[in-house]
This record gives structure tokens, sequence and C-alpha cells, in this order.
């Protein structure tokens, strides 16, 4: 059967996938919707199971797809990505826009990795930030978010988010015996949110909670919790560092996840697509191997 299992019709699906629609996966593959059409049939013939189900004018995957899906899309990407870097060698664009709406995700995780990215590639990266979504105009390779979701673009998601509360140890110590009520806290005015996730976790309302200090973003929070000045719930990737070097140690409480995700998008106006996509494949991977259970102390 493998004979008859084209590694064409199967990057066609894997586009499929990605974009939701054959009509939009055939404009990315610069074929005609007869030719992704006839590559999933054929794959359907292979498995003999349908692979796509249809959902208004949108397609999903079938229990069978999204498995198929699932195992394949990552070793598709990196024989993609290999045979475009292979063939392109000496055409090799060495500096990426890349833009974001999380100031504190780039400042204490994203930032502290790109010279081992830069080192290794030889790609600059040049991070700017804002909090509005982009237009059309503006320039940029690839938008690093949480909050905001850019339709008909390239989508890696990159990390869900969990928060977790640290703290000084001393301060862990003083207060442990008491109900995460009565902990002082510091928060920031960029994500109010947090807050309300982990107190309603405790059935707590958030004007119960005893917040001595708040600040604009969450990495001077961050550094508020290491100088001892209150406990901080916070996304647990932006505080790994910090609890590597025991800046910070994780209050005994459960992790809580907010269901919400770090995802990369890339600019389908982008003239530097193989970069932007090898830049997102590394950061996707370094943001997994960085959040590994491993790297937390209690």
């Amino acid at each position: 059967m493998m004979k008859d299992l084209p590694l064409t019709a199967l990057r066609v699906f894997v586009v499929v996938n990605q974009y939701g629609s054959f009509t939009k996966a055939a404009h990315a593959l610069g074929i005609t919707q007869s030719a992704v059409s006839r590559h999933i049939a054929h794959l359907e013939q292979v498995f003999k199971a349908p692979l796509f189900l249809r959902q208004g004018p949108r397609i999903r995957p079938s229990i069978i797809g999204q498995q198929l899906h699932d195992n394949i899309k990552d070793a598709m990407m990196t024989i993609e990505l290999t045979a475009q870097q292979l063939a392109q060698k000496n055409q090799h664009h060495n500096r990426l826009q890349v833009r974001t709406s999380t100031p504190s995700l780039a400042m204490t995780v994203i930032v502290p990795m790109l010279g081992s990215y830069t080192q290794q590639t030889g790609v600059q990266i040049d991070l700017i930030t804002s909090l509005s979504a982009p237009c059309m105009q503006d320039n940029y390779d690839v938008l690093i978010s949480r909050d905001l979701h850019l339709e008909g673009c390239e989508h890696w998601e990159l990390l869900q988010e969990d928060l977790i509360c640290v703290g000084q140890q001393e301060l862990i110590h003083r207060v442990q015996h008491l109900p995460p009520a009565q902990w002082p806290l510091v928060t920031s005015r960029s994500r109010p949110d947090v807050l309300t996730h982990w107190s309603l976790t405790y059935g707590v309302s958030p004007d119960q909670l005893q917040v001595c200090a708040t600040y604009d973003h969450l990495f001077f929070a961050i550094s508020a919790a290491i100088a001892g000045l209150g406990l901080l719930v916070v996304p647990k990737v932006l505080v790994l560092e910090a609890l590597e070097n025991n800046s910070l140690r994780v209050a005994p409480v459960d992790i809580h996840s907010t269901g919400a995700c770090y995802s990369a998008y890339i600019n389908h106006q982008t003239q530097h697509l193989d970069t932007a996509r090898h830049f997102c494949r590394w950061l996707k991977a370094s943001l997994k191997e960085r959040s590994a259970p491993h790297h937390i102390s209690q």
C-alpha cells in the first residue's frame, strides 16, 4: 500500500488542514482546486475512509484525518524545510521582523533566546511591540500574540498558557499556612484577567484578594516578586529563568490553565516565508523545551 502513498498528496493534505479550505490550499500551493481534490480523493482511497467533513463553507478533518495530520504534519514540514534550505542555501535571507503584542513574553523569554537563534542560523531578528492588531500595510514577517487572531495567515500554536503563583521562598514560608485570599499579592494592569482566573479557581472573589501593589506590566511585577514585595500569579513561561536560579519559588497551590494559547502568525505578504517558518518552528520547539516539567522547582 505504501507505494500508493505519494509525498505530494500528503503535502496537499497538510496544507488543506492548515487553511481549512480546498480553495485556499490550492491558491497557497499554486495548483488548481480540482488537483487538490484529486490528491485528497487518492488518499481517501488508500485509507478507505473520508479524511474531511464539511462544516458549512469550511471543512474539518474526520477522526482518521485528524490522526493522520497529527502524525505527519511535523515530518512533512521538516522535509519541506530541509529541501528548501538545500535548494536555496546561497539565497538565505538574514533578517526577519517579528512583531508581538506580548511585551512581557518578549522581554523575559524571547529576547534572551534570540542570541542562540542568530548564532545558529545567521538570521538577525528585529523585534517590535504593539498591542494593536496589524493593518494590511504594516511591515512585519511574523506576529507573536496570545490575544490577537489573524485569519488567512499560517498559524503556529506555540504554547498553552498555565498560571502559577510564585514568590520569594521566605515569603512563601511565612504565608503558606494562610488561605490564598489572605496572601499579599502584586499584580499588573496589563493582565487584570490573571487574578480573576486564579481567584475563581479557589472560590474567592477577586475583590477579596490582598493586592498590595499594581504595576503596568507583568515584567515589573516579576521584579517586585523577586524583591519580596508580594506573591505573584503569573503565566509560568514568564518566570522559568527565575525558577531555575531560585530567585522565585512556586507557592503550594495548583497550576491553573487559562485556556489561552501563545501563537505565531506568518504575514501572508512576507517575502521571507521560508525564514519565517524556520523561526516559528525553532521558537515552538524552544518554548516546549523551556516549559518541560523539570524546569520547575517547588
